[in-house]
């Protein structure tokens, strides 16, 4: 009697196996955009409502559906902009990582980060970022005008001061996984062994600058992420680096650091 095989395609050697160039610049960067709109809209509950009128509803996961979909329209792009569909295996590879780094995020309960950036006279602005899932986010900057403090909520984001702006796109981990996906650019997976056991390094642009972000490998949470001048370092120089910024994650936080006016250590 012969027996049927049921163990499941490994779609990744697959792919591996029949795709092996890169994308030209212009699919992949379209690509990119497609994956993850479609990664954050199989994220809403909605997008299933109507499931369990599907005559083959249990038979598929939520995974299988947007890897299906994805690939469909991964192949649109390639199709439309004429690329070879020899092209696809490192791409996605690049695209599953920054997903899983952006579902990582979405699963974070608090967030404790530091940014810092240099300011003009060779003083550097610091903030201090505090944020926990209920949705308190607070801010401590220490520059040379002084100390300050905010409370921020979604109802009071729009009119926080520009001063505060370099600490903005961090305030939470669903603000950092929108600047990542759409902010900075194509994000490409470095290599690892330019950063230590555990960990990887993707980097990016943004704005006329480099962005790179040194990932732990277990976790997928952002570790720590620098901003650098485009064209510095290129000669006998040290790269110029505009902001760099130290993350820690899922720590527990006293109550009392997120009651604006309180009087609270700073951690």
């Amino acid at each position: 009697m012969n027996k049927s095989d049921n163990s499941e395609p490994d779609l990744d050697k697959l792919f591996k196996q029949a795709f092996k160039d890169d994308l030209p610049p212009e699919a992949e960067a379209r690509m990119n955009r497609q994956f993850l709109q479609l990664k954050r809209s199989l994220g809403q509950p909605e997008s299933f409502d109507e499931a369990d009128e599907w005559p083959w509803h249990g038979l598929f996961r939520k995974e299988v559906l947007a890897f299906a979909s994805a690939v469909l329209l991964i192949l649109g792009a390639v199709m439309h902009l004429g690329a070879p569909t020899s092209a696809l295996a490192h791409s996605i590879e690049q695209l599953k990582v920054i997903v899983t780094i952006t579902l990582s995020l979405d699963r974070a309960v608090s967030m404790d980060c530091t940014v810092l950036k240099p300011e003009a006279g060779g003083e550097n602005a610091s903030y201090h970022v505090r944020w926990r899932a209920n949705g308190d986010a607070r801010i401590d900057m220490t520059a040379a005008g002084g100390a300050q403090t905010i409370w921020i909520s979604d109802k009071n984001s729009s009119l926080i001061r520009p001063v505060w702006q370099p600490a903005m796109e961090f305030r939470s981990p669903k603000l950092f996984a929108k600047h990542l996906e759409e902010q900075y650019g194509l994000m490409q997976t470095g290599e690892r062994s330019s950063t230590a056991s555990g960990e990887f390094l993707i980097t990016g642009r943004e704005d006329g600058q480099a962005v790179e972000i040194i990932v732990d490998a277990i976790s997928y949470l952002p570790k720590v992420l620098k901003k650098y001048a485009l064209d510095s370092g290129r000669t006998n120089g040290s790269r110029l680096c505009l902001m760099e910024v130290q993350f820690h994650w899922n720590q527990t936080m006293p109550d009392l650091l997120f009651v604006p006016g309180s009087l609270a250590t700073k951690q």
